[in-house]
C-alpha cells in the first residue's frame, strides 16, 4: 500500500484502484456548473427536435442514445433537409463522435486501472466538458476514478432533463434562435478550442475546419459541413502529430 495525494491509502492492484463514493461525490460538486450549462444546451435541442417532428420520448430517448449534442443537432439539420439516409446519419453522428476515441485513449492510463465494468460505465457519462475537467483534475493528483463519473452524471441528467423540457414545451417557448441557442455549440466548441491551443502551430487544423465548413456549407448544406470539417481539421491534426513525433 502507498499513500496518495489526498492522505487516504493508495492501492497498487489493478482492481484495487480507488473508486469510491467520496470520489463520485467530489465529481458531481464540480460537475454540477457543467449540468446546468448542459440544460440550456438540452433544452435548445428539445425545442429543434420538436420543430423537427419529434415527441418528447423520441427526443429524450435521441438523446440517452447519442448524448451528443453535436452529432444530434447535425443528424436533425439533414433530417430537416431531406439528405438523410441511413448511411448519412451513420457517417454523420460515427465523424463527429470520433474525437471520443482519442478522449478515451487520453483517459486510458489513469481510468484502465478499474475494472472493465466501472471503467466503461463512466465513458458512458463522458462528454467534452467533463473530459477536460478531469483531465485537469487528474493533472492536480486526482487518483479516485468514480470522479468521472460523478462529473458525467449532472451533465446527462441536464441534457436528458432539458431535452424533454425543450421538446415538451415548444409550443410556448420562442425559436432556439431567439433565446440564443443556435450559438450555444460555436460558443461551446470556441471555449474547448481556446483551452486545448497550447502553441500557435495548433491553430492550423483549427483554421483548415472552419474553411473546410465554410465551403461545404455553401455547396452541400450545414450538415455535410460539420462532417467536412471534422475530417479536414483531423487530417490536418494527425499530419502535424505525427511530423511533431517523427512517425
Amino acid at each position: 500500500m502507498r499513500c496518495g495525494s489526498r492522505g487516504e491509502p493508495r492501492p497498487t492492484g489493478l482492481s484495487a484502484a480507488l473508486f469510491t463514493f467520496d470520489g463520485f461525490r467530489r465529481g458531481v460538486r464540480d460537475g454540477l456548473p457543467l449540468g446546468l450549462s448542459i440544460f440550456a444546451y438540452g433544452l435548445g435541442f428539445g425545442l429543434v427536435a420538436a420543430q423537427a417532428g419529434f415527441g418528447i420520448a423520441k427526443a429524450v430517448a435521441t438523446s440517452a442514445a447519442i448524448y451528443s449534442g453535436s452529432a444530434q443537432l447535425a443528424a436533425i439539420n439533414l433530417l430537416q433537409t431531406g439528405g438523410a439516409t441511413l448511411a448519412a446519419l451513420f457517417a454523420t453522428i460515427l465523424v463527429i463522435n470520433a474525437r471520443y476515441f482519442l478522449f478515451g485513449a487520453a483517459l486510458q492510463p489513469w481510468l484502465g486501472q478499474v475494472s472493465a465494468p466501472k471503467a466503461y460505465g463512466s465513458l458512458l457519462l463522458l462528454g467534452d466538458a467533463n473530459w477536460m475537467v478531469t483531465m485537469r483534475a487528474i493533472a492536480a493528483g486526482e487518483e479516485d476514478r468514480a470522479y468521472l463519473a460523478g462529473t458525467g452524471t449532472p451533465m446527462f441528467v441536464g441534457w436528458l432533463t432539458g431535452t424533454a423540457i425543450g421538446a415538451g414545451a415548444v409550443s410556448i417557448l420562442p425559436t432556439p434562435e431567439a433565446l440564443g441557442f443556435d450559438l450555444m455549440l460555436a460558443a461551446f466548441a470556441t471555449a474547448m478550442t481556446t483551452a486545448m491551443v497550447k502553441v500557435r502551430g495548433d491553430l492550423v487544423p483549427v483554421a483548415v475546419g472552419a474553411a473546410a465548413a465554410l465551403i461545404i456549407g455553401k455547396l452541400a448544406g450545414p450538415g455535410l459541413a460539420v462532417i467536412g470539417a471534422g475530417l479536414a481539421g483531423g487530417a490536418v491534426a494527425a499530419v502535424t502529430f505525427r511530423g511533431k513525433t517523427g512517425t
